[in-house]
């Protein structure tokens, strides 16, 4: 176990933030698609709101041991969220996340900044795929203790997610690329895939050049390729704008 994760379940088992419901581990690690700079995927689930206090200890622990920039042992990045089970069960939209630390969060964390509560569309497609494929590290399986994700929630969530996301392009352009090519994926056939799975499945069905734009994201997250987008901004803007595109044409109406 990476050793973030292990200093995160020893926190919760001795301070109980809280009161820990469950530690859902989710995403690439159970699916067995890490890959060289992928995050460890964690989801809590509380009975109640942390508190300021219980924040600011959780928001310690991860700054000293998660990602390269760990203050004591780096290591692998960990992205934690932690949800309220009321907030979730039963099932209102747009959800509400209490607490989220990822590694693109550390330099507002380090400025003071509480990470939450706020409310979160994108923790629809967050829960649907950890509903489906997760490891219950503490508690019950996360289905039993939440409530299914409505089909037209998690299509509005994809929607109400992409400017955002979009925002976040220059300068993290092979993570937001990917990320739109799994938005495809979802949108068009239901399915929460891995991001470099979600790229190949729709690079066929894109312009030559955007397919080539994709494929550099694609290899730079397998670590294939070197991720330097300095002299192809103007390649990655335009095969975001038009997956960006195809996005909202499949959520009209």
């Amino acid at each position: 176990m990476e050793p973030a994760v292990s200093q995160v379940l020893a926190h919760c088992d001795e301070h109980d933030p809280g009161g820990v419901l469950g530690v859902h581990l989710y995403g690439s690690a159970v699916a067995g698609g890490l890959r060289p700079d992928s995050d460890v995927d964690l989801l809590l689930l509380t009975e109640r709101a942390l508190t300021a206090s219980e924040r600011s200890a959780l928001t310690q622990v991860l700054l000293d041991h998660s990602g390269r920039r760990a203050r004591r042992t780096p290591g692998r990045p960990v992205e934690l969220t932690c949800i309220v089970r009321s907030s979730v069960a039963p099932w209102a939209y747009p959800p509400m996340s209490d607490y989220q630390y990822g590694e693109w969060l550390r330099d507002e964390a380090l400025a003071g900044d509480p990470l939450g509560p706020k409310p979160s569309p994108d923790l629809a497609v967050l829960l649907t795929q950890a509903r489906a494929d997760s490891v219950a590290l503490r508690g019950a399986a996360l289905s039993d203790v939440t409530a299914d994700v409505p089909p037209a929630d998690l299509r509005r969530a994809v929607l109400d997610s992409l400017d955002p996301l979009l925002a976040d392009l220059d300068g993290d352009e092979r993570n937001v690329l990917l990320t739109l090519a799994r938005m495809v994926v979802t949108l068009e056939s239901g399915r929460i895939v891995a991001k470099d799975v979600a790229a190949a499945e729709i690079g066929a069905t894109l312009t030559e050049a955007d397919r080539g734009t994709l494929d550099l994201a694609r290899r730079a997250y397998l670590g294939e390729a070197h991720d330097d987008w300095t002299h192809r901004r103007t390649d990655a803007r335009v095969t975001a704008a038009a997956l960006a595109a195809r996005i909202r044409a499949q959520t009209k109406g």
